[in-house]
């Protein structure tokens, strides 16, 4: 099992931002601590309930404590986070011993270490061996080690061909794969096991190639013509054998790895994208409200400042809607927190709507509050966004017995809008919102209050 540092992980700035990001919207507290009940994060809280492990392959790695099942959320954004992480080593790892294992055999084969395709190494093979014994043609003929099937590379002066092979026609070439022991034939044709079709040749030395006492397959020293191979020839190429093997091998290996480093590109750039994903996820989380889908108060804090920024710099207003369900707690008494949820679903579907530029945000400021921010909007272009929100509220026609404005449900809301100058501030904008909503709400509610700073 590939270790990981949790601990290391966990204290990572942007993960702790994360799980502090989390922790404030979901309105919980979690801690985490290891098999060994040390804590890695947080404390020791015996109110802590729910507790839930954090797994990867089936292995528990540590445990997720806290007192509400909203923390499994953020469990299961850990779970991925980790998942990922033990994904990236095992693949380092794997990367790391084909590495290992390639310089290995390179390092077993001198003459045809710059070989890298088995075509090459045979090619190799004939020009050496001819300038030691009178050849006309050399096969090699491997095995494929996933799928068992036999591949023939023959080459004769300045060619190398490929073509599959067939044990039924393979002749001595076949007993000798089969048997492991290597032949010695100076005139074929005397020799049962010949197969007469294949490649036409009346002299043959003919050796397996071992590697580490597994036969990938057999090499064949040919001539057309009757020869006098004696066993000093055999012996050569028996000897030869080993680093023919290895050689064969070491290309295999090095195919292999170009075609796994393709795969593990090919990884990466999922696991890339999953990550940006899975970014994008927690960055949404942070940011938006859970239960109408809109902006958080975060994300609101965060998008005045800029926009406010902003049109100082171009010296355009910016408008400011503040707007709160009127009675919402007495529709929430009356009519349960699901209906009530449902409620705020749909005021926060009308706010939604109602806005039309691309820079408007609609927020869920708290509770039953929401907000606006209309940017390069002066104060009568709020009051026209105000008025068609005011009415697509009350074509919604959510039955409120309890309201004493209405037998449906309404909003008050305050209004605010000023230019960003040095000497004034989102603050300003806010409080001048605040005040007007709460204005609207003692003048009868239902209604809109546009509050300038004179």
């Amino acid at each position: 099992m590939i270790q990981i540092n949790l601990k290391k992980i966990l204290l990572k700035p942007n993960i702790l931002a994360i799980l502090e990001q989390l922790q404030e919207q979901l309105k919980i507290e979690i801690s985490i601590c290891d098999t060994e009940n040390n804590y890695l994060l947080g404390q020791d809280n015996s109110a802590f309930t729910y507790q839930r492990p954090i797994e990867i392959e089936g292995q528990v790695l540590c445990w997720l404590q806290s007192i509400d099942e909203k923390a499994e959320i953020i469990r299961n954004i850990l779970n991925f986070t980790l998942q990922q992480e033990f994904e990236k080593k095992s693949l380092a790892k794997e990367i790391l011993e084909k590495y290992e294992e390639i310089n290995l055999f390179y390092d077993l084969s001198s003459k045809i270490s710059t070989c890298l395709k088995v075509e090459e190494v045979v090619q190799v093979i004939y020009k050496e061996v001819k300038k030691l014994i009178n050849v006309d043609y050399i096969s090699v003929i491997l095995v494929n080690s996933i799928t068992g099937e036999l591949e023939t590379l023959i080459t004769g002066r300045d060619k190398v061909t490929k073509k599959a092979a067939d044990k039924n026609y393979l002749g001595i070439a076949n007993y000798v794969l089969q048997s492991g022991n290597p032949e010695i034939i100076n005139d074929v044709l005397t020799d049962q096991r010949y197969s007469p079709g294949t490649t036409q040749f009346r002299s043959l030395i003919c050796a397996p190639l071992t590697i580490q006492n597994e036969i990938i397959g057999v090499i064949n020293i040919s001539h057309p013509e009757t020869m006098t191979y004696t066993t000093s020839d055999l012996k050569l190429i028996v000897s030869l054998t080993s680093q023919i093997a290895a050689a064969i091998q070491t290309v295999q290996y090095y195919e292999q790895l170009k075609e796994y480093s393709q795969t593990l590109e090919q990884k990466v750039a999922e696991r890339t994208l999953e990550l940006e994903n899975a970014k994008y996820e927690l960055e949404k989380l942070a940011t938006i409200d859970q239960l109408t889908q809109l902006a958080n108060r975060r994300k609101f804090d965060e998008y005045l400042l800029y926009e406010w920024k902003r049109l100082k710099r171009e010296k355009l207003p910016i408008s400011l809607i503040l707007c709160d369900v009127d009675y919402f707690k007495l529709y929430n008494d009356c009519n349960g927190h699901l209906r009530g949820d449902e409620c705020l679903r749909k005021v926060a579907q009308v706010l939604q709507n109602t806005i039309r530029r691309p820079a408007d945000l609609a927020v869920r400021y708290g509770g039953e509050e929401f907000a606006i921010v209309l940017s390069n909007t002066n104060g009568d272009g709020a009051i026209k966004v105000a008025q068609r929100i005011q009415m697509a509220i009350e074509d919604l026609k959510i039955f409120h017995p309890l309201s004493t404005v209405s037998q449906y449900v309404t909003i008050s809301q305050g209004i605010s809008s000023l230019f960003p100058t040095p000497t004034n501030y989102p603050e300003d904008l806010i409080k001048m919102a605040d005040l007007g909503l709460y204005q609207a709400k003692n003048s009868g509610r239902n209604c809109y209050i546009l509050n300038l700073l004179n």
